[in-house]
Parts: structure tokens; sequence; C-alpha cells
């Protein structure tokens, strides 16, 4: 990870109310935070990062707390056999869970997070995070919060991914991505809906191919084009034989 440059040229005052804006996405940060927590932050410093940037990767020692004040992190895990799973995205208002597990637990880094796009995050300090536990009510109680809920979407996932056939996968993927494009063409490879699922181009190629059979979507170069959405449900639902 790059070495975060600090924030300068900025007198207390200007620095909370600055600080006030990055973190509009974080209420649940900010709105009760007692004097501890913005000592920390007062001390964090803020980064840019280009796209593609690698911000921890597997085995990496953990020396920052990041918050994400513009962009996205995409964080998955690496297999022997080079395959990808992706866990999930951080965005504005969010902590990644693994980045704090990694700090309270002092262990290495189990996953690898990306940018998706260019990003912009506040660092604070190993040392200055601990401090803050200790010190600050609202800080602990936010992490907290914060773990026990991003601890439920990695339960779901994982529930997902051992007793949800891989199909069904795929149709509410695509289901989510269309939602999010407003039905509009999503932009993506085979191979990368397989290093979201953690399973093989080759499998999601079949899978397409049949769901594009039975007219749930059109496939394009690069492309994937809605054409039945109640067809791609009762895809999701497990409606008609299975793809695999």
């Amino acid at each position: 990870m790059n070495n975060p440059a600090p924030l300068t040229g900025q007198s207390s005052a200007f620095h909370y109310d600055q600080l006030k804006n990055l973190l509009a996405d974080y209420p649940a940060l900010t709105e009760n935070a007692d004097q501890h927590c913005w000592d920390m932050l007062a001390g964090a410093r803020l980064q840019s990062f280009d796209a593609d940037t690698v911000l921890f990767y597997q085995g990496m020692e953990c020396k920052h707390l990041m918050l994400i004040v513009e962009g996205c992190v995409r964080v998955f895990r690496d297999s022997d056999d080079g395959r990808e799973i992706t866990l999930y995205r951080v965005e504005p208002g969010q902590l990644c869970i693994h980045n704090l597990n990694n700090l309270v637990d002092g262990v290495n880094s189990q996953i690898t997070a990306k940018t998706e796009g260019t990003m912009r995050g506040l660092i604070i300090s190993r040392h200055a995070f601990h401090e803050a536990m200790d010190k600050s009510s609202s800080f602990r109680n936010y992490v907290l919060r914060t773990l026990t809920e991003r601890l439920a979407l990695l339960t779901n996932l994982v529930t997902g991914f051992a007793f949800d056939r891989l199909d069904l996968r795929v149709a509410v993927w695509l289901i989510e991505q269309f939602d999010r494009s407003c039905g509009h063409p999503i932009k993506t490879t085979h191979c990368e809906i397989a290093h979201e699922l953690g399973t093989t181009r080759e499998m999601i190629s079949r899978i397409l191919k049949d769901f594009e059979h039975k007219r749930c979507i059109q496939l394009a170069r690069g492309k994937i084009h809605l054409v039945c959405k109640h067809s791609l449900h009762l895809a999701s639902k497990g409606k008609g034989k299975s793809a695999v």
C-alpha cells in the first residue's frame, strides 16, 4: 500500500468542518462521536488512489484503518488454482470487516482489496485506532456494531455459496446488476462473473447460454442484455431444469 499523503494547511476548526464534510456518509460514526474519536479522526491522512490499486493483499501486515470517502473497493479471495471469489464491496459509509479484524487481532490480512475506480480515503494508523478503541466509547461501539452487521452479510454469502446451486447464484447476481443498471445492458465478461462467484469461466458460459436459450438474457461481446426479467426471476427461484 502506498504511503498516505498528509492533510496539510488546516487549522483545527477548519479541519473539523472538513472532516464533517468528508465523512458525510458516516453519520453513525460522527453524530455521536466523543472528543477521543474526533482526536483520532483529526490525525487521519487523506490519500487518493488510482483504479486497480491493491490496498491490502493476502499475508500483508495491516497497519491502517481505511475510511472510504469516494469510490469503491472490491474485497476478494484467491484460490491456489487461480480462481477468485468476491466477498463484498466497501463504499463510502462502510468499513471492511477484515480490515477491522486484522487491526483488532493483529493478524495478517486474509483477503485482497483492490480499488474498482479512482478512490479517496482517510487513513488512520494502527496506533491511533487502538488508542481510540481504548479511550472512545463512541468509536468502540461503532466498531462493534459494524463487525456485527458485516458478519451477517458474510454469513449470508457463505450460506448461499454452500447451499445454493450455481445457476441460482448467477441468476440472482444478474438480477442485482440489472436492477443497479435500471435494466440497461451489463458490461461484463464471463471471466469477471466467474471471479465474482468463485467458479470457472466455462461454468459461467454454460449457465449464461442456458439462460439465453430460455430467453432470459441475450449475450453480446462484453455485454449482457436483459430480455425477460420475469423469466430471470423464475430462474433465480429454481423454476425449471437446472443448468448445472
